[in-house]
């Protein structure tokens, strides 16, 4: 009995602590950490929990030769030290007693004991550019039903939600440096990468322009044509994808020996297709993962490819093509 209430009052201690950060003016420092990794925080009799949100997020991704899409950390409240700073936590638990309800009942005041287990997300609880998401329901039964049925739905969410912090603070930073106006007025569109990468343009008329980091070698590119919303379709994507590559990008075809992934889907509010592949060239022995976004934009009458390849051999790929991805999201029309 005496261990018990002692557990009982740590977990009180921590909860009066965590109240006072919230009432404060926001946290002073940024998040860390790479964008495929994923704090869980959970509590501590929640085994079955655990393993079914693990599963979840670590389902493997085919294009990007099985890596996980996070890398999870898991931990409780009472333990979670400086990893409350990282930029990706995820809390699962329960409403009926647990501390990660109590805590999801602050982050998220509209929770209710009858509310259906679902994810929701926040942002900058312990630290700047961080995304926090929560899920919690009645009890374990609803919550474990609910992760069964729904846990690459939990997944998906959390990618398109740490893709969405991430993009918006690059855009922001290039607002703020006057860049992105700059690029919107010289083409028509901007798009915002982070420092470090170099930029370049081919003839006017081309509708082609790259951006490149290296040691690993990143691109990003955006090719664009006239055209309606007939234009966006498999075919047009990948034919228009290897013309491209081949053309600007030293010889780069999609290599068809891996996994290609063909989806539509929607990209900042517009009907796309979406590629995920490989790409291979056979003249400079190399590969990587890309991902391509074709859509049209009503505003210009144009049709867009946006894409970010990677040449990384020795570098897990997950995390830095979802850097890449953040920087296509950042992609804004005729501003």
């Amino acid at each position: 009995m005496r261990r018990h209430r002692g557990g009982l009052a740590r977990v009180i201690v921590y909860l009066l602590a965590v109240a006072g950060l919230l009432s404060c003016s926001g946290p002073v420092i940024t998040a860390v950490g790479d964008s495929n990794e994923l704090v869980i925080i959970h509590d501590q009799d929640s085994a079955k929990l655990v393993e079914l949100v693990v599963d979840a997020m670590e389902a493997r991704c085919s294009w990007l030769l099985e890596e996980p899409a996070f890398k999870t950390t898991l931990t409780t409240l009472e333990r979670s030290g400086d990893l409350k700073n990282l930029r990706h936590v995820l809390l699962v638990g329960t409403l009926d007693g647990g501390a990660v309800g109590e805590m999801a009942r602050k982050l998220f005041p509209d929770l209710r004991e009858d509310t259906p287990p679902t994810i929701s997300f926040t942002e900058d609880v312990w630290a700047k550019r961080q995304v926090v998401g929560a899920v919690v329901g009645a009890d374990s039964r609803a919550v474990a039903t609910f992760l069964r049925e729904h846990g690459d739905r939990v997944r998906a969410d959390m990618e398109e939600a740490a893709l969405a912090r991430l993009s918006t603070a690059l855009r922001e930073t290039a607002v703020k440096a006057g860049m992105a106006q700059a690029m919107s007025e010289r083409f028509g569109w901007s798009v915002s990468p982070p420092s470090g990468y170099d930029f370049y343009t081919t003839d006017a008329g081309d509708g082609f322009v790259f951006f490149r980091r290296t040691r690993p070698d990143r691109t990003v590119f955006v090719y664009w044509t006239d055209g309606g919303p007939g234009f966006v379709s498999e075919q047009f994507a990948l034919s228009r994808r290897d013309e491209v590559g081949t053309r600007y990008l030293d010889g780069d075809v999609i290599e068809w020996k891996r996994p290609v992934e063909v989806e539509r889907v929607d990209f900042l509010g517009l009907p796309a297709v979406r590629v995920s592949g490989w790409w291979s060239n056979r003249t400079l022995v190399g590969g990587g993962p890309f991902r391509t976004y074709c859509f049209h934009e009503p505003s210009s009458e144009r049709v867009y490819l946006v894409d970010v390849s990677l040449f990384a051999p020795g570098f897990d790929k997950t995390a830095l093509m979802r850097n890449l991805e953040a920087i296509a999201h950042t992609f804004a029309a005729g501003e």
